[in-house]
């Protein structure tokens, strides 16, 4: 899973989110302040440890990061299918590398 926290509700937290699809590298780090607790943990084990990301789930919508069961977080460009994305720049040809003129004089 690639949602991670730091800080403890009610307060801030600090939220570290990376895409898990293979070969991705898009990361973000966003703050938001919590204002109730979370369930004792005790009562709600689950509850107290998932309080925090299902706070941030309506705002990592809004930002186009989805969300699917037993594969993770997905960017906003991952998310989007392929035959819809933009297509990435296409690199310059390379020139071959120009071999120095000999003298016409010969070796001097």
């Amino acid at each position: 899973m690639s949602l991670m926290t730091e800080g403890e509700a009610p307060g801030p937290v600090r939220f570290y989110l990376a895409c898990d699809d293979v070969g991705c590298p898009s990361r973000a780090v966003f703050d938001l302040v919590i204002d109730e607790p979370p369930p004792p943990i005790e009562d709600d084990l689950f509850g107290h440890i998932l309080h925090s990301s299902a706070r941030a789930a309506p705002y990592l919508e809004e930002q186009g990061w989805t969300f699917t069961q037993g594969v993770g977080y997905w960017c906003p460009t991952c998310s989007t299918p392929r035959s819809e994305r933009p297509s990435p720049p296409r690199p310059g040809r390379r020139q071959p590398p120009r071999r120095q003129r000999r003298d016409p004089r010969g070796p001097q």
